[in-house]
């Protein structure tokens, strides 16, 4: 079944990309409030409502080196053994740079993803990702559905 959802979904990609336009103000600012909660949920340690921002057959990959987490289950485990192991003072900022209308109800988004640490009372950058989201309406909401990051070479 997934498989035949993601053919769909490259096919409604493929048939309409030529036809991309850019989002509606309302849906620009859905999106980026979908980014700002994101950024705040990961800087709390908010491993459930990061889960709930995800739809159903959601996926996601931090590093193209790693594997892609398939559906909310098992990104809800990845994100909640992710903030396990990281210490307090880490900070999420996303700069949404571009989005794209694929569909009425299907959005490309690419950013810039910095993660900031809290050292000597100053915010300092840790990592630096790339990354591009495929987002869908749902229910009127918007939801991830395919999140890729990639991590920058360190400066």
């Amino acid at each position: 079944m997934r498989l035949v959802m993601t053919i769909a979904a490259l096919s409604a990609l493929c048939s309409t990309a030529a036809n991309a336009s850019p989002p509606t103000a309302n849906d620009r600012a859905a999106l980026e409030r979908l980014a700002s909660e994101n950024d705040a949920a990961w800087t709390a340690k908010d491993w459930a409502t990061i889960t709930n921002q995800y739809a159903a057959g959601g996926t996601l990959r931090v590093d193209p080196t790693k594997a892609v987490e398939l559906g909310q289950e098992a990104i809800g485990r990845f994100f909640q053994a992710s903030f396990s192991r990281r210490p307090d003072g880490f900070r999420h900022i996303t700069k949404v740079e571009n989005i794209e209308m694929v569909t009425p109800n299907l959005a490309i988004a690419d950013a810039h993803v910095r993660v900031e640490r809290l050292k000597d009372a100053d915010w300092v950058l840790a990592r630096e990702f790339v990354s591009s989201s495929l987002a869908i309406r749902e229910g009127g909401n918007w939801k991830l559905h395919s999140v890729r990051a990639n991590p920058l070479p360190a400066r």
